[in-house]
C-alpha cells in the first residue's frame, strides 16, 4: 500500500509541476497582454507602406515599444515565447485568449465605426 502511495504523489507532483512554468519564463496571464499588443504591432507594421513609413528598423521599433511598455526584456520574451513553443498544450489556452481579446477589440471598433457613420 505504502508502495502506491508513493507511486501516486510522485505522479501527482509530476503532474502539478508541469502545469507550473520555469523560473524566467512569463506565464500564461503575463505573456497574454503582450501578445495582444504584438499582434497590433503587426498591424501597424502592416499599415507601414500607407504610412509612408519605410525604416528598416521599424518592425523591430515596434516589438521593442510593446515589450518596454510591459517592463519585459527581449531575452525574457523569447524565452517564453520558445518555451511555450515546446508545449503546445500550454500555448493554445493562451493562443486562444489572445484571439478572443483581438475578437472583442474588432468587435468593439466594428460598432464604433457603424455608430460614427450613422452620426454622419
Amino acid at each position: 500500500m505504502r508502495k502506491y502511495l508513493i507511486i501516486a504523489s510522485l505522479i501527482l507532483t509530476l503532474a502539478c509541476s508541469t502545469n507550473s512554468v520555469p523560473k524566467g519564463i512569463l506565464t500564461e496571464k503575463q505573456i497574454t497582454p503582450i501578445l495582444v499588443e504584438i499582434h497590433l504591432a503587426e498591424g501597424l507594421f502592416a499599415q507601414r507602406y500607407v504610412d509612408k513609413i519605410t525604416r528598416d528598423s521599424y518592425q523591430t521599433d515596434l516589438y521593442l515599444s510593446v515589450l518596454k511598455k510591459f517592463k519585459i526584456d527581449q531575452k525574457v520574451f523569447e524565452e517564453s515565447l520558445f518555451y511555450y513553443g515546446k508545449y503546445p498544450e500550454k500555448y493554445k489556452p493562451v493562443y486562444d485568449e489572445v484571439l478572443n481579446i483581438l475578437n472583442e477589440m474588432e468587435v468593439k471598433s466594428r460598432a464604433k465605426d457603424s455608430i460614427q457613420r450613422l452620426k454622419k
